[in-house]
């Protein structure tokens, strides 16, 4: 079965529906490479705010085990610092990461449409030792980043005629 007659078959249980709104929405911010807004809209019987706090919430959960992997990476990564092109550029990324830390990510990823993976790994895995950015933080910049994104796409469908809020 594919994953749209899945959802198909589900949407009109609204709590199977956000339920697998809520694991998807772990699944990308951890592994898939896809947007994530997609699980935004199916089931009209969900009003769109719920799905946006669901979305928002799978994120953080995503995002907290991001954190974790880019901790146990980062040692690895900086051991690839004995090439001197290499050692730049992390250097200039932590440096960035520590700048604008929770602003930039909370930018990036309230972009709709935008991969999620990669730039949460990016800012995990250059994270500095786990100093420039707390796991409380990170976590909560990825649900409002969610709930953003996903209101940011209710009102570009809204633009276009299309009224995922009711």
């Amino acid at each position: 079965m594919d994953l749209l007659q899945f959802l198909w078959d589900y949407q009109t249980d609204p709590l199977i529906y956000l339920l697998i709104l809520f694991l998807f929405s772990i699944a990308v911010a951890i592994v898939l490479p896809i947007p994530v807004e997609i699980g935004l809209i199916w089931n009209p019987l969900v009003p769109f705010w719920l799905k946006s706090l669901v979305l928002g919430a799978g994120k953080a959960v995503g995002s907290m085990a991001v954190f974790g992997i880019g901790l146990k990476l980062e040692p690895k990564i900086r051991s690839w610092s004995r090439f001197k092109w290499f050692k730049w550029f992390v250097t200039k990324s932590e440096a960035f990461v520590e700048r604008y830390g929770y602003l930039a990510l909370y930018v990036i990823l309230s972009i709709p449409i935008m991969t999620d993976t990669v730039p949460l790994y990016i800012f995990s895995l250059l994270n500095k030792e786990g100093k420039a950015m707390s796991l409380r933080f990170f976590t909560l910049t990825n649900f409002l980043a969610g709930i953003n994104r996903a209101s940011l796409l209710g009102l570009l469908f809204y633009a276009l005629g299309i009224n995922l809020f009711s």
